[in-house]
């Protein structure tokens, strides 16, 4: 049996989860695992900060209810933050959230790792054989 000896370099202790933020990393996986909802989150994230009114983001390809639905799930996880102003529901990306969406993009950006759909399997549009 072969132990490895860590780095001194590598920061191990980032690799070392509690039973509870396992299960909160594990949420927010889930929560990303919706095309819609990763869509609105890059579509904040590409606004610097800035806020926009939940009825101006209409291009993720659903109903406006629906959009509403996924930005409430986003807000609930703490990935972007919101403020009430009559009516209208303004929603930004939460704090810190941008930074590490755009290190992650660049990580993978770095890897060369290829798109989902340049993935054979990924590019047959028809229904699942069995």
């Amino acid at each position: 049996m072969s132990h490895e000896v860590a780095d001194p370099g590598d920061d191990v202790a980032c690799f070392q989860l509690s039973a509870a933020d396992a299960v909160w990393w594990a949420s927010v996986f889930k929560t990303l695992g919706d095309p819609v909802r990763l869509q609105l989150l890059v579509h904040l994230a590409a606004l610097g900060g800035a806020e926009v009114a939940a009825h101006d983001i209409c291009d993720v390809g659903v109903a406006q209810s629906t959009v509403s639905h996924h930005l409430k799930r986003l807000r609930d996880m703490g990935l972007v933050e919101n403020r009430r102003e009559g009516r209208i529901v303004y929603y930004r990306m939460g704090a810190g959230v941008r930074s590490a969406l755009m290190q992650i993009l660049h990580q993978r950006d770095s890897a060369n790792t290829p798109m989902i759909s340049s993935i054979p399997e990924a590019q047959n549009s028809g229904p699942l054989s069995p």
